[in-house]
């Protein structure tokens, strides 16, 4: 039989795990035992970390520091405004006055005229002031909801670095074993071909086989360091190699029950709907508030030529004052349609949420059903791997006293290293598949 590792190192998503690493994914008791593994790092919180460390994460004080200056702006349209204006004009025509009388006609205003003021307006009632402030609030909170619910998927990459790190990790130290297990197979090998009892091809074969194992080996270490600098640059930390990585999660949990998916409503979407559905009643209640009347006092001082006398042709200082009513009675129905918009849009915001909803619950399904057929291969794994052993082990032996050429002796240790991998990979995919169950919720990873 031949080597078969490479085809399995290959394969898809495939997990494998040593036998030392699988104690990671034990219960932890308390902190005590948590700070006896002080040097190692846990999956949730390089989550955590990976979405502090997200650059998309700068924008919550963003919009905030954007949010003030609008609300701020908002607030200063109570202050009154204050405008100067100047204008100077040549009319071709200007009025006159037909009649004559005793002393003469009545003098013509200037063509030329000239004037300069200040206005100042006072808003006194503006319906529109709370409302709009209300969409202002309310569109900060969304967009700021939509920032949380893109960094959440920032787990979902920090997960696959995490376990592509502990999956060569474990393959590397699979292959270490094997290794030297083959260099003392070869030292066997070796004697019997100078005693004369064995040809050279099965010291050969052994070698070759030792160096195909070690050429795999800095395959996995490239591999490895590629995934721990990815790690590294998504939780914006160095992950020196020297650390452990572990994950805080017992192999049951109640969060994989099958009406979970129909319960839970942590995922950050979630309260990205609601902030929608905020924003759009936030809209409306503005929208329906510009027909609402509107009040405000105005004044006006200036100085110009003719003035408020129509008829003067001197320089003249003036002044007035007032309150001015504005109220849009009627504008053939264009508010109503606004609102009926903004309703309609809800409309397509819970159709989203359902449909996010039911790809959520697919998608708990399709892994909980992995996590339960993995738990039931879990079953048959413990067993496979003391059969394969038991033939290695007497494997060995004839092969020490030459029973067993070194083809077979491949064969079987092969055979047995796969048992091994296989039953680890399962370990570290039921593990995994309970971390991305509970990513898939929204829940923490614990």
């Amino acid at each position: 039989m031949t080597y078969t590792m490479a085809r399995r190192l290959r394969g898809a998503g495939a997990l494998q795990l040593t036998l030392a690493v699988c104690a990671m994914f034990s219960p932890i008791p308390g902190r005590a035992q948590q700070a006896a593994r002080a040097d190692t790092l846990w999956l949730d919180d390089l989550q955590r970390a990976g979405e502090r460390a997200d650059r998309r994460g700068a924008q919550l004080t963003l919009t905030t520091a954007q949010s003030a200056l609008r609300l701020q702006n908002l607030r200063s349209e109570q202050m009154p405004t204050v405008s100067a204006i100047g204008s100077a004009q040549y009319l071709s025509d200007v009025a006159r006055i037909g009649a004559v009388l005793p002393g003469g006609n009545i003098p013509s205003p200037r063509n030329d005229q000239y004037d300069a003021y200040l206005s100042v307006r006072q808003s006194l009632l503006d319906p529109t002031r709370k409302s709009r402030t209300a969409v202002e609030t309310a569109q900060t909170l969304e967009v700021q909801s939509r920032v949380r619910s893109a960094v959440w998927q920032q787990r979902a990459a920090v997960s696959d670095a995490f376990f592509g790190v502990v999956l060569r990790d474990a393959q590397i130290g699979s292959l270490d074993v094997a290794i030297r297990d083959l260099e003392v197979r070869i030292n066997v090998a070796t004697r019997r071909v100078q005693s004369g009892v064995a040809l050279p091809s099965e010291a050969l074969l052994l070698r070759a086989e030792l160096e195909r194992r070690r050429q795999s080996r800095d395959e996995l270490t490239v591999d490895r360091d590629a995934s721990r600098e990815v790690l590294s640059v998504l939780v914006g930390r160095e992950i020196p190699s020297g650390i452990a990585l572990g994950l805080h999660a017992t192999v049951a949990t109640p969060a994989l029950s099958p009406g979970t998916a129909d319960s839970v409503r942590a995922r950050p979407e979630f309260a990205q709907f609601d902030r929608s559905r905020e924003l759009i009643d936030a809209r409306r209640s503005a929208t329906l508030a510009q027909d609402l009347p509107k009040l405000s006092a105005f004044g006006r001082t200036g100085y110009g030529r003719p003035g408020l006398n129509p008829l003067g042709r001197s320089f003249d200082a003036y002044w007035s004052a007032g309150v001015q009513f504005e109220w849009s009675a009627w504008n053939w129905g264009r508010t109503r349609r606004d609102a009926e918009a903004q309703t309609l849009q809800r409309d397509i915001v819970a159709s989203d949420e359902a449909a996010f909803r039911d790809n959520l619950r697919r998608a708990a399904i399709a892994e909980r059903a992995r996590y339960t057929a993995l738990e039931r291969t879990l079953q048959f794994d413990d067993s496979i791997v003391v059969m394969r052993e038991r033939i290695l082990s007497e494997t060995r032996l004839r092969h020490d006293e030459g029973e067993v050429s070194s083809a077979d002796y491949v064969s079987r240790l092969s055979e047995h290293l796969s048992a091994q991998l296989d039953r680890d990979t399962h370990r570290v995919r039921l593990a995994e598949s309970r971390a991305r169950y509970l990513t898939t919720l929204g829940l923490e990873v614990r």
